[in-house]
């Protein structure tokens, strides 16, 4: 829970998702351009108790977007 709590704190996150499996939580991160995300990568994120591992991802484009589920 400590995680969780932290992580709303930051306003580049956008999204955060609890997994199951190879990794324990997905964020979506919002930033600038690639020195904000080296800044918050270093001077928030990592800053945090138990953090062990980061991996990140970039998108590169996104052909399509929904954000409504049909029902």
């Amino acid at each position: 829970m400590e995680f969780e709590t932290e992580i709303s704190k930051f306003s580049e996150v956008m999204k955060c998702l609890q997994m199951m499996g190879a990794h324990d939580f997905i964020l979506r991160i919002a930033t600038r351009d690639i020195y904000a995300y080296h800044q918050f990568l270093r001077n928030k994120l990592a800053t945090l108790p138990n953090i062990t591992t980061v991996q990140s991802y970039f998108v590169l484009s996104e052909p399509k977007s929904k954000t409504a589920y049909p029902l």
